[in-house]
């Protein structure tokens, strides 16, 4: 072997080594329970899996105590965790390294109301965003959602995070509040968990604003978040994004609620965002949004 050779081999030692090492990283989440988000995590995993021969083995783990969305920031940045996933804000992303890739489609920025079921005639199709706005809604205090209405003048009660939203919707069960905001594809697993009978979808309306879930990850791993976007893409332009996608019956349900033209659909802006994404609906249209993350250079 000659000294060229030699000086490769060395140069390249600490690559090779750090390359095969199964890499270990923590996913912090807001609740516990072997169903909490399955199909980010299901999308995360097989994001790690596509990329293996390009940036080496690496196993998720779960941080073991789940955490409100202001801890896990916390967390993420003091090393103490790896990645994450939240509604993004330009805030946010300067405090952490988003991964721009909008994993349910914009879905979470289309909110219908929960009501008690006594309510519905507050909510007749004729009623106006202005009254709406005198009834009392809740939502969680660090969501992102509480800034977006109150800017718009809604009453919004700030619920402290707690385990399953309980406090929300016991509030709205007591009538303490008017009606609960939720995303179009968590409200049938909210409503499935709790199981209240006294309360409902409202069948009228839907408040609708930009709003992104994105993974984000420590600003300590860089190398991670391109691995997550380069996963991303790969699995969008083979359609196994997709598949993972329509897999699950409420992101179907989700977007029947949203086409459903009986619906009034009320359009507000976010002042935590600076832009707004075109190609979300990239489980028909892929090419956009692959075009969208090839444009990206952070």
């Amino acid at each position: 072997m000659s000294f060229r050779d030699i000086l490769t081999v060395l140069l390249l030692a600490p690559t090779l080594i750090a390359h095969a090492a199964n890499r270990e990283y923590t996913l912090t989440t807001s609740f516990a329970g072997e169903n909490y988000g399955i199909y980010h995590i299901a999308v995360l995993n097989a994001a790690m899996d596509i990329t293996e021969e390009d940036f080496g083995e690496a196993t998720i783990k779960h941080h073991p105590l789940p955490m409100s969305q202001g801890r896990q920031i916390m967390t993420l940045r003091h090393k103490e965790a790896d990645i994450m996933w939240s509604v993004t804000t330009d805030q946010l992303e300067a405090d952490l390294l988003p991964v721009r890739f909008p994993l349910i489609q914009g879905l979470g920025g289309y909110r219908v109301f929960v009501i008690h079921k006594d309510r519905q005639p507050d909510f007749m199709p004729n009623q106006t965003l202005d009254n709406i706005k005198l009834m009392y809604a809740v939502q969680g205090g660090d969501w992102p959602d509480t800034r977006i209405l109150k800017s718009h003048d809604f009453r919004v009660s700030s619920a402290n995070w707690s385990d399953w939203y309980s406090t929300m919707y016991r509030g709205l069960e007591e009538g303490i509040v008017d009606y609960f905001p939720r995303n179009v594809v968590e409200v049938y697993r909210d409503l499935n968990h709790h199981k209240r009978p006294n309360l409902v979808m409202e069948q009228n309306h839907l408040l609708v604003y930009p709003s992104y879930e994105y993974f984000f990850v420590g600003p300590h791993l860089p190398e991670l978040r391109q691995r997550l976007k380069v996963g991303l893409t790969r699995l969008l332009e083979t359609g196994e994004l997709a598949r993972l996608f329509n897999q699950y019956p409420n992101h179907q349900k989700a977007k029947a609620m949203i086409a459903d033209p009986r619906r009034q659909k009320h359009y507000l802006t976010s002042p935590l965002l600076s832009y707004e994404l075109e190609g979300t609906n990239w489980s028909s249209h892929p090419e956009i949004m692959v075009n969208a993350l090839n444009a990206i250079t952070d």
